[in-house]
């Protein structure tokens, strides 16, 4: 008999047996560049890393816990005279598998960390976290971190109004009597265009959502995307824009529509949804794993010293060498914080990698991401917005603090029993989504009785899934399955 094992969005270090990580494609030129996000300045690092000096010691003080976020996110799809579901004016379910994609990430269980295995009976770099005297959880090897970050679709637009397609505003350039993004054949001319045209008359409050623009690019520009810095609270802020150049009009992450979500083979290798995993690192503060230089730092610890971006493809692409742990080391073989023991952190979000051989985030990323969510004025406000920004008087509102347990556990025969504090006749869907996005089983209308819902799943085969229970105002709950 199967088991059935429900974890919450929590800490989860997975660990399976493999001998080979990932395929180099170091000798082959990429066919896109991952991101155009312009380097921060150096009066920028010092400011934040100041920022972050701060989260750590009110941590270390025991002033503040472990935080959680959530981010109201709005898709600004911008296309011509397109059809919904034809490209580039892209369906709902593309932006769904997005989202799905964006939180099994940030909660460290998505696509292929079952990948990131045990080495000699040790996490990876164990032997640079032992170098360089890493603090738990990493002092026994590099964790994939659980962000705390929980992305959640706007359902109402600025004025209030509920959105037709939660969290999707949909702008036509022929209507607006704008340019094609599609016929700008320079990056430089692109990315001004998308500044300076598209994000100022559709932006929305970017102290209140995370904006997303998801256009069509014309091959010749060749870019994936590119994100906005915060800015801190010594600098100008939107305003002005400051050094981390997040401003009123522009604020936010501009994504190539073909990458967004669980795109098919037709776009690999950019077709699981990284780009904007990537980029909105850059939007929560991240640099680069190499520091946008020859082994210069991205400012976390648990993250070793990198030559340059990596391109790295898994098993199964069409490259022919293949790369085992450690990967590329000794490219950096001085100073602190050097790769000499463990080589390069390619399947880091923040590399240059495959979509499908980039699957973490570290612990000194997360506090990155905790210092940007909580003391930079660009967004600091997206948590106390969500509210707002997603909830719908009268309706039933889904979120974490109304889970309240899942028994029993591991469940037997399919059943779960779940407890929640939400009114009795509640309507619930309940679907079940592997890492993927794909939704394998739905059932709407789901009646809660007394703050509990007892619910047959049906037969799944061995495997990791999502559990999403869905409020009647779109509010989402997910929590991790592991049958056995």
């Amino acid at each position: 008999m199967k088991k059935i094992t429900l974890l919450g969005i929590s800490i989860l270090m997975m660990t399976f047996s493999s001998n080979l990580f990932a395929q180099n494609s170091l000798a082959n030129q990429p066919q896109l560049k991952r991101c155009a996000s312009t380097t921060p300045s150096a009066e920028w690092d010092a400011m934040f890393n100041q920022l972050v000096e701060k989260t750590k010691q009110a941590s270390a003080n025991e002033k503040t816990k472990s935080a959680s976020y959530v981010v109201p996110i709005i898709f600004h799809i911008i296309y011509g005279s397109e059809p919904v579901g034809t490209y580039p004016n892209l369906a709902a379910s593309l932006i769904n598998s997005q989202m799905n994609i964006l939180n099994t990430d940030y909660a460290g269980m998505g696509y292929n960390t079952n990948k990131y295995v045990n080495v000699n009976g040790h996490l990876p770099f164990y032997d640079y976290a032992v170098a360089n005297s890493l603090p738990a959880p990493d002092n026994a090897g590099v964790i994939i971190a659980n962000t705390g970050i929980t992305f959640i679709l706007a359902t109402k637009d600025p004025s209030g109004n509920l959105l037709a397609e939660p969290g999707i505003d949909r702008e036509s350039y022929v209507t607006n009597g704008w340019t094609d993004p599609a016929s700008i054949n320079s990056e430089n001319t692109f990315t001004n265009y998308i500044d300076n045209t598209i994000k100022p008359a559709t932006i929305w409050d970017a102290t209140k959502y995370f904006n997303v623009w998801l256009t069509d690019c014309n091959s010749q520009v060749g870019i994936l995307g590119y994100s906005t810095f915060p800015s801190g609270t010594s600098l100008q802020g939107l305003s002005g824009g400051g050094s981390g150049n997040a401003q009123a009009t522009t604020d936010g992450c501009w994504v190539l529509a073909s990458s967004v979500g669980n795109s098919g083979s037709n776009n690999a290798p950019y077709n699981l949804g990284r780009t904007l995993t990537h980029e909105s690192g850059h939007y929560f503060g991240l640099r680069h794993v190499w520091g946008d230089g020859n082994c210069l730092t991205d400012y976390c610890n648990d993250i070793p010293k990198a030559y340059t971006s990596n391109y790295v493809k898994i098993s199964g692409s069409s490259s022919s060498t293949l790369a085992a742990y450690p990967y590329n080391a000794g490219t950096c073989p001085s100073g602190s914080y050097n790769n000499s023991t463990d080589g390069e952190m390619f399947m880091n979000f923040m590399d240059y990698s495959d979509d499908a051989a980039m699957w973490m985030f570290t612990t000194d990323q997360v506090t990155r991401m905790s210092t940007a969510l909580s003391q930079s004025p660009d967004r600091s406000g997206l948590t106390a917005s969500a509210n707002a920004m997603t909830a719908s008087a009268g309706l039933a509102k889904v979120s974490l603090e109304n889970f309240i347990n899942v028994y029993p556990n591991p469940v037997q025969n399919n059943q779960i029993n779940i407890s929640v504090n939400l009114p009795s006749s509640t309507n619930l869907t309940v679907s079940v989504q592997n890492i993927l996005g794909q939704e394998v089983y739905s059932n709407t209308a789901v009646s809660v009785t007394h703050q509990t819902l007892s619910y047959n799943l049906p037969t799944l085969p061995s495997g990791i899934y999502m559990l999403v229970l869905t409020g009647n105002n779109h509010e989402k709950v997910v929590k991790k399955i592991i049958v056995e």
